[in-house]
């Protein structure tokens, strides 16, 4: 037997961030910049670096296995158009002019981890050339928050609100608790289908639709917030908070992410679909072969639109919502290194 491999090793940073409510830099610093009424706030940045090693056995290709070390960033928030008015009232200490429901979901995590994965060689199904992957992540968590939250804010003063509230966590940022958490531990599985057919090429990656992170000795805290709170509280506490502190073992997971493109190789054009939960977004790319490499640019939905290069060995991508980076609401940056032989 023969056994052949092609090699190759790649660094690679992936980038994507929208926030509706106001600007991604006002989300860090504050949002007393322009603000309108939106329920989302999504990023996930990865670093990647490692290998690849493509696989021939007596001249037949088997496919391809790559394995990398990863550096991960996820933020997810999702909440009431009502949340978002009662946060923006609060930042500028204004009063509220209308009841507003409280109703929040945060799952926010930062890792360092080893990712494997495989893609195997096109192989023939009827008149469709079919290859099939998949990605194994094994993630130390360091820093993490997950929440749900459920009140209400009346008319009146800001700070007059009540909620219920169920808080994990390594560092309280809502109600100070102080607590020695160890690191935590996560497991991601994301499969690949890719499906030829003349000049066609349709592609569906499934990322993190099997997932855990688990705690053996995380924080929590659970139970009522109530400053000032009317006939409407949530719930009744003694002061201004009553429940519960502790340690213990915290199990989560995190929504998974639909990415589909279709890709007709003639025009060189390509059809993006993005789902994350209550996320979502469509786009379209158009690609252009020059004496420097590949040239494009894509327009997406919810407002984006940004250029490409690629080469044999590099690739960049920028898109925004506007030119005025820090006042933008939708960010996407890819690039990377590629050196094979």
């Amino acid at each position: 037997m023969s056994l052949q491999a092609q090699q190759s090793i790649y660094s690679q940073f992936e980038l994507i961030a929208s926030s509706e409510p106001v600007p991604i830099n006002d989300m860090v610093t504050g949002w007393d910049g322009s603000y309108q009424r939106g329920e989302l706030v999504f990023a996930d940045a990865t670093w990647k670096s490692g290998f690849s090693v493509g696989i021939e056995v007596e001249g037949a290709e088997l496919g391809k296995f790559h394995l990398h070390r990863e550096q991960r960033h996820y933020y997810y928030l999702n909440f009431d158009k009502e949340t978002a008015d009662f946060y923006r009232a609060l930042e500028l200490s204004e009063d509220l002019q209308s009841d507003k429901n409280l109703d929040l979901t945060i799952k926010q995590f930062e890792a360092i981890g080893v990712s494997a994965g495989f893609t195997s060689a096109e192989f023939k199904v009827r008149e469709f050339d079919v290859s099939l992957g998949f990605d194994v992540s094994l993630y130390q968590v360091g820093h993490f928050q997950f929440a749900e939250l459920n009140g209400i804010a009346e008319v009146g003063d800001v700070t007059a609100a009540s909620a219920v509230i169920n808080y994990r966590y390594d560092d309280d940022k809502i109600l100070s608790h102080k607590a020695d958490v160890d690191k935590g531990l996560g497991v991601s599985f994301s499969p690949l289908l890719k499906i030829k057919y003349g000049q066609w090429l349709g592609e569906l990656q499934l990322k993190d639709v099997a997932n855990r992170f688990q705690w053996q000795n995380g924080a929590f805290t659970r139970g009522c917030i109530n400053i000032g709170g009317g006939q409407q509280a949530r719930c009744q506490a003694q002061g201004a908070g009553e429940g519960i502190s502790a340690q213990g073992q915290i199990n989560e997971s995190i929504p998974f992410t639909l990415n589909s493109r279709i890709f007709h190789a003639g025009s060189d054009m390509s059809l993006y679909g993005m789902r994350h939960d209550a996320y979502y977004r469509l786009g379209l790319e158009k690609g252009l072969q020059t004496s420097l490499g590949r040239l494009a640019f894509f327009l997406y939905y919810p407002r984006l639109i940004g250029a490409s290069w690629q080469t044999e060995y590099f690739n960049f991508q920028l898109g925004a919502d506007t030119l005025n980076i820090s006042q933008a609401r939708n960010i996407q940056l890819n690039m990377g290194v590629n050196w094979h032989w």
